[in-house]
């Protein structure tokens, strides 16, 4: 996840990020969602975004962002749900 600089689209901001974070520049990207997770409290806003394939460009250069990269079976999304693995409201909303 990350923030948009100034002159960047949301789309053109998630290309970057997931580039930065895992060193895989992503295929085309689309919309998926839009989502306020506090809509009245804050004014953080979540552009989710789907990939349609990507490209190992190296590894990520973003060390601080995650403690590990790895591709995940949508099949094993569920259990990861229901044990807590992934409790980021910015991922969930784009999983479910």
């Amino acid at each position: 996840m990350g923030l948009v600089e100034e002159g960047e689209t949301p789309a053109e901001a998630a290309a970057r990020e997931v580039l930065e974070e895992t060193g895989w520049r992503p295929g085309p990207i689309e919309p998926l969602i839009y989502a306020e997770a506090a809509n009245g409290i804050t004014d953080s806003q979540h552009h989710v975004f789907r990939a349609d394939g990507a490209t190992c460009e190296g590894p990520p250069t973003e060390k601080n962002e995650s403690d590990r990269i790895e591709w995940i079976p949508p099949a094993d999304v569920r259990g990861m749900l229901d044990r807590r693995e992934i409790v980021s409201s910015g991922s969930l909303i784009g999983l479910l």
